[in-house]
Parts: C-alpha cells; sequence; structure tokens
C-alpha cells in the first residue's frame, strides 16, 4: 500500500474510533441511570407502615389554689420581717438626687488604694491615688464618693482611706457604716 493510502486508510480509521466514542457516551436521554434506579426500587416488595398508637385525651383538671401564694415565688422568711420591724429607725438617709461620681459605679470590693500624692494642689494636702475595677488609677479626696453604697470619704492618710457608707437595713431605713480601704501590699 502506498504512504499516502495508508495514511487516509488511517485518518478514516481514527475518525471512526472517534465517532463511536462520541455515540456510546452521548445518549439521548440524559436520566437512563435515574429511570433504571427508579424501575428498580419500585420492583422490590413494598413494606407497611404501622398506623400511630391511639391517646386519649388528658383529664380537664381547674386550678383551684389561685387565691393562695404562688409556687414560683420565694417567700420572705418571718424572721426577715420581723427584723424589719424592729430594726431602729434612723434619720441617715442617702441624697439620690446628688449626680453621682465615676468611682460610685464600682463595687467597695473592686477599688484597691495604691498610693498618696501630697502637695499636689494648695487647698488639698493629700490625695489618695485609687485603682478602680478596671485598673484605671484616679485621685480622691476628701469628700469623694467611692463604692455603690454612697461612700463618702472621711479621712485619708498615708497609709489608708477611711469612709462612711449608708447602707439599707430594710424598706426606707438606712443605716451608717464605717470602712476603710488600706495601700496596697500592706493589708495583705
Amino acid at each position: 500500500m502506498n504512504p499516502a493510502a495508508s495514511h487516509r486508510v488511517s485518518r478514516l480509521l481514527a475518525l471512526l474510533i472517534a465517532a463511536g466514542v462520541a455515540v456510546s457516551c452521548g445518549s439521548t436521554d440524559p436520566l437512563t441511570d435515574l429511570k433504571a434506579f427508579v424501575q428498580e426500587q419500585d420492583a422490590k416488595p413494598k413494606g407497611s407502615i404501622e398506623p400511630p398508637p391511639q391517646f386519649s385525651a388528658p383529664d380537664f383538671v381547674s386550678y383551684t389554689a389561685s387565691s393562695k401564694r404562688s409556687p414560683f415565688e420565694v417567700p420572705r422568711p418571718v424572721e426577715l420581717i420581723q427584723e424589719e420591724r424592729d430594726a431602729p429607725r434612723s434619720n441617715v438617709k442617702p441624697n439620690l438626687q446628688r449626680v453621682k461620681e465615676y468611682l460610685e459605679t464600682f463595687r467597695i470590693e473592686s477599688i484597691a488604694m495604691v498610693g498618696t500624692i501630697s502637695g499636689y494642689t494648695e487647698d488639698v494636702t493629700l490625695w489618695a491615688l485609687v485603682k478602680d475595677g478596671q485598673g484605671e488609677v484616679h485621685r480622691v479626696k476628701a469628700g469623694n464618693y467611692l463604692g455603690r453604697n454612697f461612700g463618702r470619704i472621711i479621712e485619708i492618710s498615708e497609709t489608708q482611706i477611711v469612709l462612711m457608707e449608708i447602707v439599707p437595713t430594710g424598706k426606707e431605713n438606712w443605716v451608717e457604716r464605717p470602712r476603710v480601704l488600706i495601700l496596697v501590699g500592706l493589708g495583705q
């Protein structure tokens, strides 16, 4: 066979193989596999589902204790009520109209005395340095307030801050309670 004819035959053979592959891959229905699967599943024996169980309706019960104390409320102990009644009445009351200072937003337990400054200004001889609950240091003097219980600073020394808190003892009754903050490192 001459080389030109052999080249033509090999090209024709390659073209026939490519056409055969294209015909076998490209079927006319793309869902043939899916249809075969559905027919196979339909041919299997069918099962049955049991009916749901029958439930009887619960008996109706009316709540007859609506006039009594709710079981979800925590009762106040009789001793506490008696203590409030017997507590000595005082004339001490916090000034609720006063604008609160920044350090009154922190619990007194989270405030720590960390130092003092003297001669800082002419009108105050000794300032205390306190660290608030967020780690920031503030300068305070006698007359400033600390903590949530209306704690007014009475005296500042090199080692401590003396303040007087006004705490509630019952309904609309208040008492004064002294409190001391000791310089960090001395009280530990």
